[in-house]
């Protein structure tokens, strides 16, 4: 049986590479956010192999004043590898945006065999592991994610990782794996996105908190603690350091680069576009409520991070997207019923609480961001809150149908997992399967 479930999930793992590469292909050049934008740097690294400075006209978007040569590069590396094969065969653009697309496909598949694994730590009933593993791997946000350039996908691979080495190294008393695993994931993660280094924030408290239970068996286990920690904290900057230390020579100590962005938007951005005319609500005068619900923040960011896909805002499942928020505020509602029951849980406390943070911190950036910076309720910006929010879910679910007759409790998973693949193929169809769009 455990040699069949094996295969059954490397099987997954192949179809979510086929379903993403099926949608790179299908969906035409330039149409995901800011796509073209990021191109530019993807294609500035394969025909000049250099990286650019964020504010070299090569890159710069005139419209915006500014480039994503600012943010972390890895993920446009890689792409640029790709495009830089693409062109010994062609210049046909369509082929050359599927090949830079290619990183997103590859990262969100590994995402996908990352999950599987840890749905292994945190569920023993593998139909309650194959609704974690679906709800998390084809909500259509996450699917479109990997269909496009970007570095959103990266990382949510990276995050994947971190949540992989903190159960695991919880589970094994942080063994060297556990711990090498946490270094990398640490160390890509900081060179993906800057709204996923929440979990950056949260490795502290949640490593150092879980050696507790260590430490009080054996004291010299202390002396291991920090020895492991110098060791996350070296492979990690090993990985990532070289990054802010470039940005700290080429722009002036600003490490991550974010004043040299906005100074160079400031210079050069159409003047509706500069930061300090962008009418957002700060400028403007809203109240929060205004925004999260005058102007409908909280709606439109919860729909987004669901399936509403695209620069157009078209949405991708119809009402389908609205069916899954009942079916992930149920699963909520189980988990509030479990907590007043005062339930056991089966992992740490330690880890719940940092899963708590990890939702809380990508929520707080992006209402920051579009209060006062940048209005943009969009579900990208919480999106690194992926794995802990449908992990809530998915155990308040497996909750509540314990509740239910074990006949019936099967047959509910049967129609839930049917019900989230399906919702995956009509989003694949909605921007057509079997021509460019």
């Amino acid at each position: 049986m455990e040699k069949y479930n094996k295969k059954i999930e490397k099987l997954y793992v192949i179809f979510i590479f086929l379903f993403l590469i099926m949608w790179a292909m299908a969906t035409r050049a330039t149409s995901g956010p800011d796509e073209a934008m990021k191109y530019d740097v993807c294609n500035y690294i394969a025909t000049k192999d250099s990286l650019p400075d964020g504010r070299d006209p090569a890159i710069r978007n005139p419209v915006w004043g500014t480039s994503y040569g600012f943010t972390p590069l890895v993920s446009y590396i890689v792409s640029a590898v790709f495009l830089k094969i693409a062109y010994l065969f062609t210049e046909d653009v369509q082929l050359l945006y599927v090949a830079v697309r290619l990183t997103s496909v590859l990262c969100i598949t590994g995402m996908a065999a990352v999950v599987i694994k840890i749905g292994h730590l945190l569920f023993e009933k593998t139909a309650v592991r194959w609704l974690f593993i679906l709800l998390t791997t084809l909500l259509p946000q996450v699917l479109y994610l990997g269909s496009y350039l970007n570095n959103d996908a990266f990382a949510l691979f990276t995050i994947s990782i971190i949540i992989y080495a903190w159960v695991k190294g919880i589970r094994s008393q942080w063994d060297r794996t556990s711990c090498i695993t946490l270094a990398v994931g640490i160390g890509l993660c900081a060179l993906s996105y800057y709204n996923a280094y929440g979990y950056i924030l949260c490795s502290i408290p949640l490593f150092f908190l879980s050696w507790r239970s260590v430490m009080e068996k054996n004291q010299e286990n202390t002396l291991r603690m920090w020895k492991m920690a110098a060791v996350i904290a070296g492979i990690a900057f090993l990985i990532a350091g070289w990054w802010f230390i470039r940005n700290g020579v080429i722009y002036q100590g600003d490490f991550l680069g974010l004043s040299t962005s906005n100074q160079c938007a400031e210079n050069y951005a159409q003047p509706e576009y500069k930061p300090s005319l962008r009418p957002n609500p700060k400028h403007l005068g809203w109240s929060f409520y205004e925004m999260l619900i005058s102007n409908e923040w909280i709606k439109i960011s919860l729909m987004t991070f669901v399936g509403i896909m695209g620069t157009d805002g078209i949405p991708g499942m119809g009402k389908i997207y609205k069916i899954l928020w009942i079916l992930i505020a149920g699963g909520y509602i189980g988990v509030l019923w479990k907590l007043l029951k005062r339930e056991k849980w089966k992992e740490s406390k330690v880890l719940y609480i940092v899963f708590a943070f990890s939702i809380g911190i990508p929520i707080m950036l992006s209402f920051y961001h579009s209060y006062w910076i940048d209005f943009q309720p969009q579900g990208r910006y919480i999106m690194p809150m992926l794995i802990p929010f449908i992990y809530f879910a998915v155990e308040g679910i497996a909750y509540i149908l314990e509740k239910i007759p074990k006949k019936w409790e099967n047959r509910c998973y049967g129609v839930l997992s049917i019900g989230i693949i399906a919702s995956a193929f009509l989003c694949l169809h909605q921007i057509r399967m079997f021509g460019f769009s």
